[in-house]
């Protein structure tokens, strides 16, 4: 799953990169386009980088745990690099749906307390996977969320502090699990 998850962020960010380097083509060096291309093949090279790390650890048995968690860790990051992005989701949702995914976010924890307590690399693995699923769904409800036309600035404003929030909070436990395991 660790494998398939890494693959699928490459193939994400090389069609991320190839819409980039489109809207960039024949553009000044200055252009804000040429900004999205560098950040885009940034991201490229570290999702290459990130699969490479995986694929030595489906090779390294004692290693899987720590390497899914550490891939988790810097797939959250990226999630809430774009989830700070002014770019607009394509739909909205409402803030219960962003509410219920929370629910999520309490399992993933559950898991990850358990993980770090038992220290054994099958619970680090099924942490990793859950927490970056539950992380993932939350902050795409979030934003999908904050963009509701029901929603005024000030809330909005206040809900993405708190996927923010709840986000670094998360991306904290995991590196403790991580020193722990």
């Amino acid at each position: 799953v660790v494998l398939i998850n890494a693959i699928k962020d490459v193939a994400k960010a090389l069609g991320d990169l190839i819409g980039a380097t489109k809207g960039a083509a024949g553009k000044p060096a200055d252009d804000p386009s040429m900004y999205q291309l560098k950040s885009a093949a940034k991201v490229m090279v570290t999702n290459v980088t990130s699969l490479l790390k995986t694929v030595k650890a489906v090779e390294d048995e004692a290693t899987r745990g720590t390497r899914a968690l550490e891939g988790t860790i810097e797939h959250i990051k990226q999630e809430l690099t774009v989830f700070h992005s002014k770019d607009v989701p394509e739909k909205t949702t409402s803030p219960e749906e962003s509410i219920r995914m929370t629910k999520g976010i309490t399992t993933a924890t559950a898991k990850a307390v358990a993980a770090g307590n038992s220290c054994r690399q099958e619970d680090v693995i099924a942490t990793a996977n859950l927490s970056r699923k539950a992380v993932s769904d939350m902050l795409t409800a979030c934003k999908q969320a904050v963009y509701h036309p029901d929603i005024s600035e000030d809330t909005r404003q206040r809900a993405l502090k708190y996927g923010t929030e709840c986000t670094q909070g998360y991306l904290e436990m995991l590196e403790h699990v991580l020193s722990v395991s």
